[in-house]
This record gives C-alpha cells, structure tokens and sequence, in this order.
C-alpha cells in the first residue's frame, strides 16, 4: 500500500529520493508549462529524502527511535526533523559536514552548490503543492538541473 505510513532507513530513503527524481525529470521532459510545479516540488522532495537519509546516518538511534515522547528536547527535535518535519533550512543546519563536503567539491569544480542548496532549503517547501502560482518549464529546468547536481553529492 503505497499509503501507508512508514519509518524509512537512509536506503530506503535514497531509493525514494532517486525514484521521485525520475518521476520529476519525467514531468520536467515533457515542457510542459502545466507540470512545472510539479517537477519542482518533486525536486525539492529530492533534497528532503537525501538530508534525512544524512540526518539519520550521523544520528544513526533516529532508525530505531518510536515515539519521541519521554525523550530530552534535542532529540525529540531529531526525531520531529527526520520523521515529522519538512523543514529543510533546519534539517541543514543539523548537518554542518554536508555543507563543508560541498565546499570543498566548490574548490574543484565551477557550481555553487553550497548556494544551491542553501537555496533550495530556504525556498522549498510541502505548501508547493497548494501554490496557485505556475512555474514555466524553464523554471523548472533550472532547478531540477541544480537538484541532480547537489543529489550527485548528497548520496
């Protein structure tokens, strides 16, 4: 049942993050100016699935954690970001050594994947589903070009 509710490991996670990439590059190809939105909610949902995947291997406890009533508040936090939460701004700044790793592919390569992705968190959110704006297919070009960047670094 593709609805039920279920606790993903980091695996897991990259696996659903690579299958909604297909499924936002697949509306992204069709240019079409009414599946934009769409692609780009999916690209973000990308970014989501691969820092929680991050998230729970430096907190590798959050894999087995229930309920996180009973627990100190940073960890019912974690436990909040990694199975309740759709914050990416916060999400990040639990994972200062994702940033530094993209700093370091920056010395070597032309991307600002550190803007990138700083950039993606701040602006992406669930609300995009609800957003009666509509991005065009280049929009939505731009930014899935800019996620399949930052996913090479983020699996």
């Amino acid at each position: 049942n593709i609805f039920a509710m279920v606790r993903l490991r980091p695996g897991q996670f990259r696996t659903v993050a690579d299958r909604r990439f297909g499924d936002a590059e697949a509306l992204r190809d069709t240019r079409r100016n009414d599946r934009a939105n769409g692609a780009m909610y999916l690209g973000g949902f990308v970014i989501e699935c691969l820092l929680k995947a991050k998230l729970m291997e430096l907190f590798p406890w959050l894999q087995h954690a229930g309920s996180a009533e009973g627990r100190p508040a940073a960890e019912q936090r974690l436990v909040s970001l990694c199975h309740h939460s759709h914050n990416l701004d916060e999400i990040l700044a639990r994972l200062p050594e994702v940033e530094a790793t993209l700093s370091e592919v920056e010395q070597r390569t032309s991307n600002r994947l550190v803007q990138w992705l700083k950039s993606v968190c701040a602006g992406w959110t669930v609300h995009a589903r609800y957003s009666p704006y509509n991005a065009n297919s280049e929009e939505a070009r731009v930014f899935l070009d800019k996620i399949k960047e930052l996913r090479k670094w983020l699996l």
